[in-house]
């Protein structure tokens, strides 16, 4: 069995749990972990589905499962967030604070995503927002007072984007990536059979997949983007469309 195959093996598994209980939750997941899952449980209707990552726009978020019948299921029941303060004239990264919570022995799968700011901001599993809150108290030589907080309290999550507006022949994957990362049509396609592409956070080789809006895709080495509009038709018959590429 693949890393997929195990995955999806563990969701039936919680999927069984939830019939039989109410509800189920996974650990964290990422995005690709989330599209599968997704396309996996489409036609099931023995539990419902959905995601939760306390962030709005949350990248790492977990899988709940409920029995049809059993209402709903808080964020707060499966969800905590976590302030980490400290001074102004210090400074710490993402990688700063996953490093002092992985030098804690708190496995990556049981943290949702970080907001490295001041005060930065994490989600994780209540039993582990418990651990953190007696346990954390330096990132490296940097001091850190920690408290749990409300969901309701974390912040925006901060997204740099550089827009881009450009004509395309069609909304095909290839023309998109030519678009997005300066290729031409030619070499995006090559990528894209060389499995370089990904679209929804998933390997996509069919050059001519249509893209929709909102969709993301990266290609590898390049970055990320995604297509935020798409306008009308230029005097030449092409597309307008505007293009967010991450930064």
């Amino acid at each position: 069995m693949d890393d997929n195959d195990i995955l999806l093996a563990h969701m039936d598994d919680l999927a069984r749990k939830a019939a039989r209980e109410g509800s189920a939750c996974s650990r964290f997941l990422t995005p690709a972990q989330q599209a599968a899952i997704s396309r996996a449980f489409t036609r099931r209707n023995d539990v419902t589905l959905r995601f939760a990552g306390g962030f709005a726009e949350a990248e790492r978020r977990v899988a709940v499962l409920l029995e049809p019948s059993w209402g709903a299921c808080a964020d707060e029941d499966t969800l905590c967030a976590i302030e980490l303060a400290f001074r102004r004239q210090d400074s710490l990264g993402h990688r700063d604070i996953l490093g002092a919570l992985m030098a804690l022995g708190i496995e990556r799968a049981t943290l949702g995503d970080i907001e490295a700011q001041n005060p930065a901001f994490l989600v994780c599993t209540p039993p582990v927002g418990r651990y953190i809150c007696e346990n954390l108290t330096q990132a490296g030589r940097v001091g850190i007072k920690v408290r749990q907080v409300e969901l309701n309290a974390l912040p925006a999550r901060t997204v740099n984007m550089r827009e881009v507006q450009d004509t395309v022949a069609s909304l095909r994957l290839d023309a998109l990536v030519a678009a997005a990362f300066n290729l031409s049509r030619a070499d995006a396609a090559e990528h894209i059979r060389m499995g370089h592409v990904q679209l929804e956070h998933q390997e996509c080789l069919e050059v001519a997949r249509v893209v929709s809006e909102a969709e993301t895709f990266s290609l590898r080495g390049e970055g990320k983007a995604r297509l935020l509009e798409i306008g009308g038709q230029s005097r030449k018959g092409r597309l307008w469309v505007t293009i967010g590429r991450y930064v």
